[in-house]
């Protein structure tokens, strides 16, 4: 991966920047934490057809060094897998470092879109009000930055939050979340929260929801709990009955759990290109797969 800038507080960087790690964990993370899986369905996979174009060509930018081309761009940003799709074909896939077709990667924050996907469905069916504050589903975050802000908040990314009273720094905070739902990226002596949940019970609100964006993890794991408490369903379970097994995916895709076996939600899913991509596809054609 990507050289990692020197961190203020170098404590924090154990494992977390190390390259041979981070690359390990984007296609092997079920080996190295517990997870679950977003089972796939019974149906069968649905086919992608195909129509193959030369992207290799393309001149992306032109620098002083010359043209950059897709090779180039592979290179530079040490990507693993790369699929286009175009009106529902797939034009073009490659897979480097010893990824494949059917190996479930790591797909980082865009886990946080899925699961506004399903927040979004649940609300169009009636089952979750937007307006009320989060507390109002999970009762033991009254009086936290994220239970005090609506469902809506959440979903905007509109709270503004401390924790444990530290100043907030949102690469830091993002260090520290790793250390809370993997062991192994802890620094020594760590004596934080060791699950999401101890996590979001030190946040405080240091402004008023729902005035301004702030990215922010939190915001998204609060949002999963509450749909776990308003459907009953594990975030994987939620995700396989709503989405994974109605787009025809090929593979199971997975999340990884925290130590109380909670999903991290905000980025801890993995899946394949091809299924990523079958998702976008339904997205594409106004949330229909097929005739569906």
């Amino acid at each position: 991966m990507p050289e990692t800038a020197p961190l203020s507080d170098l404590m924090w960087t154990r494992g977390y920047t190390d390259p041979g790690w981070i690359r390990r964990f984007t296609s092997q993370g079920r080996e190295l934490s517990p997870s679950r899986r977003v089972w796939r369905g019974e149906a069968p996979a649905r086919p992608l057809p195909r129509g193959e174009a030369d992207l290799d060509a393309l001149d992306l930018v032109t620098t002083d060094a010359g043209a950059l081309k897709l090779a180039d761009l592979f290179a530079a940003v040490q990507t693993d897998a790369f699929l286009v799709m175009h009106r529902g074909q797939v034009v073009y896939e490659r897979y480097l470092h010893g990824a494949d077709a059917h190996t479930p990667h790591f797909n980082a924050s865009a886990a946080k879109s899925y699961l506004g996907l399903a927040a979004a469905t649940l609300a169009h069916r009636g089952l979750l009000d937007r307006n009320v504050p989060a507390a109002a589903y999970v009762p033991e975050l009254a009086g936290t930055a994220f239970g005090d802000a609506r469902v809506q908040d959440l979903l905007h990314m509109g709270t503004r939050v401390s924790y444990a009273g530290r100043r907030f720094d949102k690469a830091m905070e993002a260090q520290r979340y790793h250390a809370v739902i993997a062991s192994q990226l802890r620094p020594f002596g760590y004596s934080g929260p060791t699950t999401i949940r101890e996590h979001l019970l030190t946040a405080r609100a240091t402004g008023a929801p729902g005035e301004e964006f702030c990215y922010e993890n939190g915001n998204v794991e609060t949002l999963a709990e509450v749909l776990r408490r308003v459907t009953g369903l594990t975030t994987s379970a939620l995700l396989s009955d709503l989405l994974w097994a109605k787009i025809g995916a090929e593979e199971d895709a997975y999340y990884i759990l925290d130590g109380d076996g909670v999903e991290a939600a905000c980025g801890g899913f993995s899946a394949t290109a091809r299924d990523v991509a079958r998702l976008g596809e339904m997205l594409r054609c106004g949330g229909a797969v097929g005739d569906r």
